[in-house]
């Protein structure tokens, strides 16, 4: 089992991917930020952690726009600039995806 570390919470983290990381996914798929916000506290899951496809939770909100799910997310300090598997950041993503709110956010 691989480890790395995460720089949402400053801790080593398994990096296999579990079935709370896909729900995490899906909550953001659903624009579900209570349940975003429950499954990074009680799990301890990393937003920015890549699947199999090289996407993560803080990636998805970027480029589908879920400003509620990336509020949530960026409240647990994730570097804003790590990039997903095709090497763009969540920033690229807002912009490449015609996301002007989360565009706006990412740039505070």
């Amino acid at each position: 089992m691989k480890r790395y570390f995460c720089p949402c919470f400053s801790l080593l983290v398994s990096q296999d991917w579990s079935k709370s990381d896909e729900r995490l996914l899906q909550a953001v798929e659903q624009n579900e930020p209570d349940k975003v916000a429950a499954l990074i506290v009680k799990k301890g899951l990393c937003p920015t952690k890549l699947d199999a496809e090289g996407k993560s939770a803080f990636h998805l909100c970027a480029s589908r726009g879920r400003l509620d799910c990336l509020e949530v997310i960026l409240l647990h300090g994730p570097d804003i600039n790590v990039t997903d598997g095709t090497g763009f950041s969540a920033l690229h993503l807002a912009a490449k995806n015609c996301q002007p709110e989360c565009l706006k956010r990412l740039l505070q």
